[in-house]
Protein backbone atom coordinates (compact mmCIF):
# COMPACT_ATOMS: atom_id res chain seq x y z
CA UNK A 1 0.00 0.00 0.00
CA UNK A 2 2.71 2.23 0.57
CA UNK A 3 2.89 3.28 -3.48
CA UNK A 4 -0.56 4.83 -2.60
CA UNK A 5 1.25 7.15 -0.29
CA UNK A 6 2.21 10.58 -1.25
CA UNK A 7 5.58 12.33 0.04
CA UNK A 8 5.61 13.53 3.44
CA UNK A 9 8.60 15.35 3.62
CA UNK A 10 7.65 19.32 3.29
CA UNK A 11 4.27 18.70 3.57
CA UNK A 12 1.34 18.99 6.50
CA UNK A 13 -0.42 15.44 7.43
CA UNK A 14 -3.75 14.93 9.08
CA UNK A 15 -4.39 11.09 10.25
CA UNK A 16 -8.41 10.93 10.20
CA UNK A 17 -9.35 8.56 12.76
CA UNK A 18 -6.11 7.92 14.16
CA UNK A 19 -6.46 5.73 16.83
CA UNK A 20 -4.09 5.36 19.24
CA UNK A 21 -1.34 7.90 16.69
CA UNK A 22 0.54 4.65 16.15
CA UNK A 23 0.65 6.27 12.42
CA UNK A 24 2.32 9.23 13.40
CA UNK A 25 5.76 7.73 13.89
CA UNK A 26 8.09 8.59 11.15
CA UNK A 27 11.18 7.13 10.41
CA UNK A 28 13.73 8.56 8.19
CA UNK A 29 13.54 11.47 5.79
CA UNK A 30 9.71 10.91 5.10
CA UNK A 31 8.69 13.13 7.66
CA UNK A 32 5.90 15.94 7.14
CA UNK A 33 6.32 19.75 8.56
CA UNK A 34 3.15 19.06 10.85
CA UNK A 35 1.29 15.48 11.76
CA UNK A 36 -2.20 15.79 13.66
CA UNK A 37 -4.47 13.12 14.09
CA UNK A 38 -8.59 13.24 14.99
CA UNK A 39 -10.60 10.25 16.45
CA UNK A 40 -14.02 10.17 17.71
CA UNK A 41 -12.73 8.05 20.51
CA UNK A 42 -11.44 9.49 23.34
CA UNK A 43 -10.39 6.32 25.32
CA UNK A 44 -8.02 5.78 22.02
CA UNK A 45 -6.63 9.08 21.90
CA UNK A 46 -5.85 8.92 25.50
CA UNK A 47 -4.06 5.45 25.19
CA UNK A 48 -2.05 6.72 22.63
CA UNK A 49 -0.94 9.87 25.02
CA UNK A 50 0.22 7.21 27.38
CA UNK A 51 1.93 5.03 25.58
CA UNK A 52 3.97 7.85 22.88
CA UNK A 53 7.32 8.82 24.57
CA UNK A 54 6.86 12.56 22.67
CA UNK A 55 2.82 13.56 22.92
CA UNK A 56 1.50 14.30 19.03
CA UNK A 57 -0.86 17.03 18.18
CA UNK A 58 -4.52 14.99 18.71
CA UNK A 59 -7.96 16.16 19.04
CA UNK A 60 -11.30 14.91 19.79
CA UNK A 61 -12.82 14.97 16.53
CA UNK A 62 -15.71 13.40 14.35
CA UNK A 63 -14.90 12.68 10.97
CA UNK A 64 -18.09 14.73 9.46
CA UNK A 65 -17.07 17.87 11.34
CA UNK A 66 -13.45 18.18 11.63
CA UNK A 67 -12.14 21.05 13.31
CA UNK A 68 -9.36 22.13 11.12
CA UNK A 69 -9.38 25.16 8.86
CA UNK A 70 -9.85 24.97 4.79
CA UNK A 71 -6.98 23.77 2.86
CA UNK A 72 -5.05 23.15 5.68
CA UNK A 73 -2.91 19.87 4.79
CA UNK A 74 -1.09 18.34 1.81
CA UNK A 75 -1.94 14.91 2.62
CA UNK A 76 -4.81 13.43 4.91
CA UNK A 77 -5.15 9.98 5.73
CA UNK A 78 -8.45 7.46 6.83
CA UNK A 79 -7.47 4.30 7.61
CA UNK A 80 -9.79 1.41 7.98
CA UNK A 81 -12.56 4.06 9.58
CA UNK A 82 -15.06 4.54 6.42
CA UNK A 83 -16.61 1.27 7.56
CA UNK A 84 -17.72 2.80 10.89
CA UNK A 85 -19.78 5.71 9.17
CA UNK A 86 -23.35 4.84 7.36
CA UNK A 87 -22.89 7.46 5.08
CA UNK A 88 -19.60 8.37 2.92
CA UNK A 89 -20.90 11.90 1.84
CA UNK A 90 -19.96 13.80 5.05
CA UNK A 91 -16.52 12.14 5.11
CA UNK A 92 -15.43 13.35 2.01
CA UNK A 93 -16.49 16.59 1.85
CA UNK A 94 -14.65 17.18 5.22
CA UNK A 95 -11.78 15.60 3.71
CA UNK A 96 -11.76 17.58 0.45
CA UNK A 97 -12.56 20.77 2.61
CA UNK A 98 -9.26 20.71 4.65
CA UNK A 99 -6.90 19.59 1.84
CA UNK A 100 -4.88 22.28 0.13
CA UNK A 101 -5.13 22.53 -3.71
CA UNK A 102 -3.10 19.57 -5.10
CA UNK A 103 -3.17 17.46 -1.71
CA UNK A 104 -3.95 14.06 -1.46
CA UNK A 105 -6.69 11.84 0.16
CA UNK A 106 -5.85 7.96 1.01
CA UNK A 107 -8.48 6.39 2.43
CA UNK A 108 -8.87 3.05 3.08
CA UNK A 109 -11.30 0.27 4.32
CA UNK A 110 -12.17 -3.94 5.07
CA UNK A 111 -12.97 -4.60 1.64
CA UNK A 112 -16.65 -4.95 0.91
CA UNK A 113 -15.47 -8.96 -0.63
CA UNK A 114 -13.89 -9.54 2.87
CA UNK A 115 -17.09 -8.51 4.75
CA UNK A 116 -19.44 -10.68 1.95
CA UNK A 117 -17.02 -14.13 2.89
CA UNK A 118 -17.92 -14.00 6.31
CA UNK A 119 -15.18 -11.38 7.63
CA UNK A 120 -15.82 -9.62 10.53
CA UNK A 121 -14.22 -6.14 12.58
CA UNK A 122 -13.78 -7.90 15.93
CA UNK A 123 -11.03 -7.01 18.28
CA UNK A 124 -10.36 -8.65 22.01
CA UNK A 125 -10.31 -6.50 24.77
CA UNK A 126 -7.83 -6.31 28.00
CA UNK A 127 -9.41 -9.37 29.13
CA UNK A 128 -9.08 -11.51 26.07
CA UNK A 129 -13.16 -11.05 25.22
CA UNK A 130 -14.02 -10.74 21.80
CA UNK A 131 -15.99 -8.00 20.36
CA UNK A 132 -17.82 -7.22 16.72
CA UNK A 133 -17.30 -4.10 15.44
CA UNK A 134 -20.40 -2.60 13.20
CA UNK A 135 -19.10 -2.28 9.89
CA UNK A 136 -21.35 -0.61 7.10
CA UNK A 137 -20.30 -2.01 3.40
CA UNK A 138 -19.07 0.70 0.70
CA UNK A 139 -18.74 -0.47 -2.52
CA UNK A 140 -15.97 0.94 -4.38
CA UNK A 141 -17.65 3.11 -6.63
CA UNK A 142 -19.75 4.57 -3.86
CA UNK A 143 -16.57 5.99 -2.37
CA UNK A 144 -15.38 7.23 -6.49
CA UNK A 145 -18.88 8.77 -6.34
CA UNK A 146 -18.83 10.53 -3.09
CA UNK A 147 -15.35 11.48 -3.54
CA UNK A 148 -16.13 12.99 -7.10
CA UNK A 149 -18.97 14.80 -5.70
CA UNK A 150 -16.54 16.32 -3.08
CA UNK A 151 -14.44 17.47 -5.27
CA UNK A 152 -11.91 14.92 -5.39
CA UNK A 153 -9.78 13.62 -8.87
CA UNK A 154 -10.03 9.93 -7.95
CA UNK A 155 -5.92 9.24 -8.86
CA UNK A 156 -5.20 5.34 -7.57
CA UNK A 157 -6.77 2.02 -6.27
CA UNK A 158 -4.92 -1.04 -4.46
CA UNK A 159 -7.13 -4.41 -3.64
CA UNK A 160 -4.61 -5.42 -1.46
CA UNK A 161 -5.52 -9.49 -0.86
CA UNK A 162 -4.65 -11.74 1.72
CA UNK A 163 -1.44 -13.53 1.56
CA UNK A 164 1.96 -14.72 3.59
CA UNK A 165 2.46 -11.26 4.97
CA UNK A 166 -0.79 -11.68 7.16
CA UNK A 167 -0.59 -15.34 7.96
CA UNK A 168 1.23 -14.49 11.21
CA UNK A 169 -2.06 -13.19 12.22
CA UNK A 170 -4.40 -16.14 11.29
CA UNK A 171 -1.86 -18.57 13.02
CA UNK A 172 -1.96 -16.52 16.37
CA UNK A 173 -5.55 -16.24 16.56
CA UNK A 174 -5.43 -20.37 15.81
CA UNK A 175 -6.98 -20.32 12.10
CA UNK A 176 -4.10 -21.17 9.75
CA UNK A 177 -7.47 -22.93 7.55
CA UNK A 178 -9.03 -20.34 7.22
CA UNK A 179 -5.84 -18.12 6.15
CA UNK A 180 -5.22 -21.20 3.70
CA UNK A 181 -8.76 -21.16 2.01
CA UNK A 182 -9.21 -17.19 1.94
CA UNK A 183 -5.76 -16.60 0.47
CA UNK A 184 -5.68 -14.19 -2.28
CA UNK A 185 -9.23 -13.08 -1.09
CA UNK A 186 -9.23 -8.96 -0.95
CA UNK A 187 -8.67 -7.13 2.35
CA UNK A 188 -7.91 -4.45 2.55
CA UNK A 189 -9.51 -1.99 -0.27
CA UNK A 190 -7.27 1.54 -0.39
CA UNK A 191 -7.66 4.66 -2.85
CA UNK A 192 -6.02 7.70 -3.20
CA UNK A 193 -7.97 10.79 -4.62
CA UNK A 194 -6.33 14.30 -5.52
CA UNK A 195 -7.78 17.86 -4.87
Amino acid sequence: MSFLTPPLAGTSLLDAACGTTRRLVFPGDNRPVRALGVDLVFEMLHRGRRHVARPRGTAAADLGALPFPPGRFGVVWCRLAAGHLPRLAPLYRELARVLAPGGRAVVTDFHPEAIRAGHRRIFRDAEGRSHEVTHVVHEPHTHEREAAGAGLAFEARLDYGIGGEVRPFWEKAGALDRWAHDRGLPLLLALRFRR
